[in-house]
């Protein structure tokens, strides 16, 4: 079991470059405006931050991966060039719900490097296309019990007096609220600058729990912070903080 991973994207030095079309829709904040990768497939999403970034964590996000579709990660000396890989495996959890799929990796240990190189592979599947495209260093911490995921419908219903029901039509979707109860003056800290980066306008993401072996899907959240809560000092050494994530569906 992990902790909660919260990860606030890095900046990049220019739009990733990568074959298909809409290749800078992947730094959008909406998942809707998606890059749609040509139909042969491997293809590589060329990477520059334009500065070297430490980062632990890769999200490629609102995709229609098929089940078996595969990605890789390395680090580049310069683009394209100079590969080291850090990660290779499937893109999507298999028993994911959908349509959406997330693919998320936390690296073992940080990397340092400007130029990164993500391969994806569909296979024989329809042309792959996907949202989001996250870089950035994961902020970890064990969450209180309690607290936890629930669902959002978008939509609107209405009781008729037919007995029946009035509907619009709209999308359902989750939020995750948790709380740490033991945080140092460090993980506050570091917290705060994320969360006063983010705001409750810019994207996150929000990994429920790295390490499960059922629903991984469904406990990768990419949006926005719902809602600010004040600190609470709960000791000298500890303090308390919850918090809320809303998917951007």
């Amino acid at each position: 079991m992990s902790g909660v991973l919260i990860v606030k994207p890095e900046a990049h030095g220019a739009p990733p470059v990568a074959a298909g079309s809409g290749a800078e829709n992947l730094l959008t904040a909406d998942p809707n405006e998606v890059w749609i990768a040509p139909s042969a497939t491997p293809v590589a999403i060329q990477i520059d931050m334009g500065r070297m970034v430490e980062v632990d964590s890769f999200f490629l996000g609102s995709t229609n991966a098929a089940a078996d579709a595969t990605w890789t990660i390395a680090t580049n000396t310069v683009v394209d060039e100079g590969a080291v890989d850090r990660h290779a495996g499937k893109m999507r959890a298999t028993d994911s719900l959908g349509p959406r799929h997330h693919s998320f990796v936390r690296l073992a240990a940080p990397v340092v490097s400007r130029y990164f190189t993500i391969t994806v592979d569909q296979g024989g599947a329809v042309p792959l296309f996907a949202g989001n495209l996250v870089l950035g260093r994961a902020f970890e911490k064990h969450r209180e019990r309690g607290a936890g995921r629930t669902l959002i419908d978008t939509g609107s219903r209405s009781d008729l007096p037919s007995g029946g029901f009035g509907t619009d039509d709209g999308v359902v979707k989750a939020s995750f609220a948790f709380s740490f109860v033991d945080l140092t003056d460090v993980e506050v800290y570091n917290l705060w600058a994320i969360k006063k980066d983010r705001g409750l306008r810019r994207p996150v993401v929000v990994v429920e729990d790295d390490a499960l072996t059922l629903g991984q899907n469904e406990a990768i959240h990419y949006g926005v912070f719902d809602r600010f809560q004040p600190t609470n000092r709960v000791d000298p050494e500890a303090t308390q903080w919850a918090g809320a994530v809303i998917e951007w569906a």
